[in-house]
């Protein structure tokens, strides 16, 4: 009976659509990967699926915890994840241009990825303390100051695709608390504002932003102009929108992707940051469409919870898994169509990637500790 009741807290549809995309995930990287004489590549779909474990073990962790005590704990979860990348800039690992990884013998992982779950717990906890204030536009101001110092850290590795997903995650911890619209708008706005900003200095004045480094800056620009370097920073977008096209209604097969097969599509980067131009290519429009809806099927399990939250502390952190989520899924699918920059982020549960598949199942877990407390409780 016991047993019985644990897992009838259970949010079956949420955990079999993360599962199914994991699954998919692991597929794919296998395509992406198993003509490579690299041996990390080649073993890239084994590895993934020893991380799906891994994930597994924490998405149960928090799923049969008791999300209060992770708020309770979010100053000090907060202030670890601050102190893992101020030990990152010192000491980390540079990788593909940014100094973001932390290795301890064999094992290598992200600060950037943990500080998204930390700063969820850590922004919970804020809100709770200023509850009576939530309709307040200094309540904004609060979570987004708190917000631009890990921003600014992970920008110094650089790290702009990571850094570009805690405005969003604020945007979802707000909203969920019943802050007021127009106050939610304002700050929108004024990122909206600096991001077209951005875009015209770089993309149409031809000019360098000091913060970014070059191939980040080339990489606004061939966002507008691809063909402005279409042998360097163009080179992948274009290939990417060919891969996919060429893929048509059905695709092309499993393992059948000459973009991927032939290396058109760079294969450091093929299985990770664009998954989904080697899903375009082999599964086509059918394939793509059921992994997009996979993905926004998800998204709604997430509001749903959200939703039926016990209490305010569960309608923040949904609100922030869902914030964080979102934004990596809509700019990387949305990078490898020419909808947004390349900037180097990876799709939930699906792209290659140990550190960032753990946390997003972590953040799952937190999910199913709401909806079990509201069950059980």
């Amino acid at each position: 009976m016991a047993r019985h009741r644990i897992f009838s807290g259970i949010h079956w549809p949420s955990l079999f659509l993360m599962l199914g995309l994991c699954t998919a995930g692991i597929l794919i990287i296998y395509s992406a990967t198993h003509g490579s004489e690299m041996a990390d590549l080649k073993n890239a779909a084994i590895q993934q699926g020893a991380w799906v474990g891994l994930g597994l073990a924490c998405y149960f962790a928090l799923a049969f915890s008791d999300y209060h005590r992770w708020v309770a704990q979010g100053w000090a979860w907060f202030g670890g994840g601050l102190f893992l990348l101020l030990v990152v800039l010192l000491f980390g690992r540079e990788v593909n241009g940014a100094k973001s990884w932390l290795r301890f013998g064999p094992v290598g992982f992200q600060p950037a990825e943990v500080m998204k779950l930390a700063f969820l717990v850590g922004a919970t906890a804020l809100l709770v303390t200023m509850r009576e204030k939530m309709e307040k536009f200094r309540t904004v101001l609060a979570l987004v100051g708190l917000a631009l110092i890990p921003v600014f850290l992970i920008l110094k590795q650089p790290d702009l695709g990571s850094a570009a997903v805690f405005l969003p995650m604020c945007f979802g911890l707000l909203f969920a608390g019943g802050t007021r619209l127009r106050f939610l708008l304002i700050p929108a706005g004024i990122g909206l504002a600096g991001v077209l900003a951005i875009y015209l200095w770089v993309g149409h004045f031809g000019k360098e932003l000091p913060f970014l480094k070059t191939y980040q800056n080339n990489r606004i620009r061939t966002f507008f102009d691809p063909n402005l370097d279409p042998l360097g920073a163009g080179w992948t977008i274009r290939q990417s929108i060919i891969a996919i096209g060429s893929g048509g209604f059905g695709g092309k097969g499993f393992l059948r992707g000459d973009q991927n097969m032939y290396g058109f599509l760079p294969k450091n980067i093929a299985y990770n940051d664009f998954i989904f131009s080697v899903l375009g290519e082999e599964w086509g429009f059918l394939g793509g469409s059921l992994l997009i809806l996979g993905e926004a099927a998800l998204l709604l399990c997430i509001a749903w919870i959200g939703m039926r939250a016990p209490d305010l502390q569960g309608r923040l952190l949904a609100g922030g898994v869902l914030g964080m989520l979102f934004t990596h899924f809509f700019i990387n699918v949305g990078m490898t169509i020419k909808v947004v920059p390349i900037t180097g982020i990876p799709l939930p549960f699906v792209s290659y990637g140990g550190t960032f598949l753990a946390v997003c199942m972590a953040a799952m877990g937190l999910m199913q500790s709401i909806w079990r407390q509201r069950r059980l409780g």
